[in-house]
């Protein structure tokens, strides 16, 4: 007998008679079933590289979004502390320190600059000074008086009066939603590159726990490519070949410092992809959301076809393309309102 199949026999003798205590589920996990090993790998080795990485680009770019939007939380606090941050204001400046002159010559970096010199600029203004904080105002004045960067536009905090008015109506929204359903026949024509960037410009607007943006969008669209990547996954047998353009939203666990953190980049990911899918359908495009099954042969191939770090990992493909005006779609008709909330009354 195969030691696969013993290891299943013994796994199912263990649910069978095993009491249902913590050291059992471990020691059951850690014997008969290794459907976290790749998860508790990549969750290692995204700590490991964001601890090793401290003075890498990428690792402090992550930790000054974070730090920055921490800072824009405080500045917000009603009372507002006269001092606060202090904790972490000295690892924000190091992180700065990195970052800033790396990326002050990018274009396309100016408007995060913005954003992280205007929050900066108001933290040290509103703050009382201090011994602790004045080394660190004088590192931040420092670099911006040795630097050519100009903050054309300020993106500090601000009031919502402030926000832009609306000219779409909640009905507008709702038949967007419900426009808006999986698109499995396209036409023979490529999805343009521009409408995919607007979109995923559009959909970068979209909430991040502490605005670590822990993805990116790997997009495909030469063919036999798009073909090869949505094969991999299960549930696309019959239309794959058809399919112009895939994305893969890849989550990136070195953006984070504790394993606390790790089920983020399946959130931020998800959030970041129903925008990115909504802002399509405005441009004229179709998408097909296609499920990412957690099977090791599936992690294993798709990892090898895009280059993945181990740190690295999957979380959705979206098929993208013009719409077929004769295609079919699925009317798939939605959970119904009192199912799907509850209002809960205090105890």
């Amino acid at each position: 007998m195969k030691l696969s199949k013993v290891r299943r026999k013994l796994g199912r003798l263990h649910f069978k008679f095993a009491p249902k205590s913590n050291f059992f589920i471990k020691l059951y996990y850690f014997l008969f079933d290794g459907s976290f090993t790749r998860e508790m790998h990549a969750v290692y080795h995204g700590r490991l590289q964001h601890k090793a990485g401290d003075a890498t680009l990428e690792a402090q770019r992550f930790t000054l979004r974070r730090n920055i939007h921490r800072l824009e939380k405080g500045l917000i606090m009603r009372p507002r502390k006269d001092v606060f941050a202090l904790k972490y204001i000295g690892e924000t400046m190091d992180a700065f320190a990195t970052v800033f002159p790396a990326d002050s010559g990018n274009a396309e970096r100016k408007e995060e600059l913005e954003w992280f010199v205007s929050v900066l600029t108001e933290y040290f203004d509103a703050i009382e000074p201090s011994k602790a904080t004045d080394k660190h105002k004088a590192t931040f004045d420092g670099a911006l008086s040795t630097s050519r960067f100009a903050c054309g536009e300020q993106r500090a905090p601000y009031q919502r009066s402030e926000s832009p008015e609306l000219a779409t109506s909640f009905d507008d929204l709702s038949a967007l939603y419900k426009r808006r359903r999986s698109v499995r026949w396209f036409e023979d024509r490529p999805a343009p590159r521009d409408l995919v960037d607007k979109a995923i410009t559009a959909a970068l607007q979209s909430p991040s726990a502490c605005n670590r943006q822990p993805f990116k969008f790997r997009v495909i669209d030469s063919g036999d490519a798009v073909e090869k990547i949505t094969s991999i996954p299960m549930g696309t047998r019959g239309y794959a070949e058809n399919v112009p353009m895939i994305v893969v939203v890849v989550g990136q666990l070195d953006a984070y410092f504790s394993e606390r953190d790790r089920h983020l980049i399946y959130i931020d990911s998800g959030l970041v992809g129903m925008s990115f899918i909504l802002a399509l359908e405005t441009l004229g495009l179709g998408s097909c959301v296609i499920n990412w099954p957690d099977i090791e042969e599936k992690e294993r191939q798709m990892s090898k076809a895009l280059s993945l770090t181990r740190w690295e990992r999957p979380v959705m493909l979206i098929a993208v393309g013009y719409p077929d005006p004769t295609g079919g779609i699925p009317y798939s008709q939605k959970t119904p309102l009192d199912h799907a909330r509850i209002y809960e009354s205090p105890k």
